[in-house]
């Protein structure tokens, strides 16, 4: 395989286990404080890390003569929006509810991608994707639904995949005029400007105590600099290598992540279902990235000559 083909899938293999593993720091410290803040520390944390590389200049970015404001519009749809909506949305749905509805983001990706970026994906790419959101659906629903439904998580659930969905495909569409580096810096530097400010106004107050906890500033530390900067980066390079209906789809094996994490270091059950699941994931992720049989020039000719 070819190095431009190979690098994207690494990168999207890489980002799906991070994020998998990110389920896991969450749930440690999610207790510790309320949402909004640990939104706030984390972005915080993640510019200023990303700030100082700059000035260091183990990375680069260059704003100058670029369209700036599309950029902060493109930021704000994530990780503002689809935070918010899903941090808040998981107040009043079920976890299983949020598993559901999250998995059709591939689903709207494809969608948006064909409209606005006028891509094409071929019947078995479409299949795989399609099998692909079953498996995180089927994985889902074997859990048992919790709950009863609520109608507003539902709706805000929805509309944090809807700005996700938006976002792969913008980021697809603004990696001609900026780098992934610079992709991920605005996302981090919006995200730090806005969840500080939403919590500044807000009645929750900010507990920076908790800052001085070991069993606080690592979990929150993998979440700002590993769940946060390099996710996003791996994913604005892998979305501006590959087709965004192809790229997205790697999300879904953070699923298997999380399960595989769950049995391995929480001591859970794995189920057959999970198996199942994990089945149908791998393979609508390679089914979509497949495109097609190319039949070498070599025996198009020969097969001239012949009838010839």
């Amino acid at each position: 395989m070819k190095q431009y083909n190979l690098l994207p899938i690494v990168a999207g293999i890489l980002s799906a286990g991070i994020v998998g593993f990110s389920f896991l720091f969450l749930k440690n410290i999610v207790s510790e404080t309320s949402p909004l803040a640990i939104l706030s520390y984390r972005f915080t944390i993640a510019f200023i890390v990303m700030t100082a590389f700059i000035l260091l200049k183990v990375i680069r970015v260059d704003f100058r003569h670029k369209p700036v404001l599309p950029l902060i519009l493109f930021s704000i749809v994530q990780p503002v929006l689809s935070f918010s909506f899903q941090t808040y949305g998981m107040k009043y749905a079920s976890s299983s509810e949020a598993g559901i509805i999250t998995a059709l983001v591939p689903i709207f990706v494809m969608l948006f991608a064909t409209i606005l970026l006028k891509e094409s994906t071929t019947t078995i790419q479409k299949a795989s994707i399609l099998l692909s959101v079953g498996g995180v659906s089927y994985i889902t629903v074997m859990k048992g639904v919790d709950g009863e439904a609520n109608m507003l998580g539902i709706i805000l659930i929805f509309l944090s995949v809807v700005s996700m969905a938006f976002y792969t495909v913008l980021a697809r569409k603004f990696s001609k005029q900026f780098s992934p580096i610079e992709l991920t810096y605005a996302m981090m530097g919006m995200g730090m400007i806005m969840f500080n400010l939403v919590l500044f106004v807000s009645p929750e107050k900010a507990d920076f105590t908790v800052l001085l906890k070991a069993n606080f500033i690592l979990p929150m530390l993998y979440l700002a600099i590993l769940s946060s900067v390099v996710t996003s980066f791996l994913s604005n390079y892998m979305v501006s290598r590959m087709k965004a209906s192809q790229s997205v789809v790697f999300m879904n094996l953070s699923t298997i992540v999380s399960i595989l994490a769950g049995v391995f270091i929480l001591h859970e059950t794995f189920y057959t279902y999970h198996l199942i699941g994990t089945i149908m994931i791998i393979i609508g992720v390679v089914g979509a990235n497949i495109k097609g049989i190319n039949i070498p020039k070599q025996m198009t000719q020969k097969s001239t000559v012949i009838h010839d």
